[in-house]
């Protein structure tokens, strides 16, 4: 499909489908967030888990090279969106980039990266995906963590679920 595999971690473990029928149905009555519904509807389980941990952070402070639980950066938070749902990606923007399979478009809970600062290399700063034109981040010192439309300047997508 649209799918482009570059390398694969092979130590990622899937949560159950029940995770999935939950969110559909917390959807059903209007408790679900929008990103994880439509991660879920697309059978990643994975992803729905990822981006629910992830939403459950809004508002946390940025602090460069914080994981978690109270702070995070960018690729903190991405990593511990995954590991919250059982898949262990890299811990920095580049190395998520280089270890994790790169695809031509998101689907909800892939990440997008970006070039970041002229004193980061590429790339420099990772979001996570939400669908709807809408991503998740941890931007930057003084803006907490947030909701926000895509922006131009993406480098590149990755599917931290491997999913085809």
């Amino acid at each position: 499909m649209h799918r482009i595999r570059r390398s694969r971690r092979g130590n990622g473990k899937f949560v159950a489908s029940a995770v999935a029928a939950g969110l559909l149905l917390a959807a059903s009555h209007g408790h679900a967030a929008p990103g994880a519904v439509a991660a879920a509807a697309h059978g990643t389980t994975a992803a729905a888990t990822a981006i629910t941990y992830a939403r459950a952070q809004l508002g946390k402070p940025y602090v460069y090279g914080a994981t978690g639980p109270g702070a995070f950066d960018c690729s903190g938070l991405t990593q511990a969106a995954w590991q919250a749902a059982g898949v262990t990606i890299p811990r920095t923007s580049e190395d998520q980039w280089a270890d994790l399979p790169h695809v031509s478009s998101p689907r909800p809970g892939d990440l997008i990266f970006y070039t970041g600062s002229p004193v980061d290399p590429p790339p420099g700063h990772v979001t996570m995906y939400l669908g709807g034109g809408q991503m998740l981040e941890a931007y930057g010192t003084g803006v907490p963590i947030r909701v926000t439309p895509v922006r131009s300047g993406i480098w590149g997508y990755a599917d931290p679920g491997g999913t085809s």
